[in-house]
């Protein structure tokens, strides 16, 4: 489905794009991390699993990975997102064991039902092709 939904691309252009998306969002971050503390707060040391969809280079994992309890899920049908979502994953401070990344679309998320405690996502949805169908595996 990944191809289907997502056409590969050249590896130069995701990694242009991931490179791109890395420098360019720190405007942003800086702009709604206030917002995104209070909206993440509850989530830290309260829940277990996160799915986080459309994870890019990672940036929402500041607000709630916390160490070791718990375990986060990231998707995202850029491969080259890996190394930056790793690295923030890290600086985080979560354990590499309690961190995966796959790389797949919002509409074949690769969870079973009730697996996950909180899915998260911020700017993704404008980037899914059928959103009907990627969140009725919400």
């Amino acid at each position: 489905m990944l191809n289907g939904i997502h056409p590969p691309r050249p590896d130069w252009y995701e990694e242009f794009y991931t490179s791109i998306m890395e420098r360019s969002m720190k405007t942003y971050e800086a702009k709604v991390t206030k917002y995104k503390s209070q909206l993440f707060t509850n989530l830290r040391g309260t829940v277990e699993t996160v799915l986080e969809i459309g994870i890019g280079t990672g940036p929402n994992l500041k607000y709630y990975a916390n160490g070791s309890s718990v375990y986060v899920f990231g998707i995202d049908p850029n491969q080259k997102m890996e190394k930056y979502a790793h690295t923030a994953a890290a600086a985080a401070g979560l354990p590499p064991t309690n961190f995966t990344f796959k790389q797949v679309v919002a509409e074949a998320l690769p969870v079973n039902d009730a697996s996950v405690n909180v899915v998260v996502e911020t700017l993704v949805l404008c980037s899914v092709k059928d959103v009907e169908l990627g969140l009725k595996g919400i």
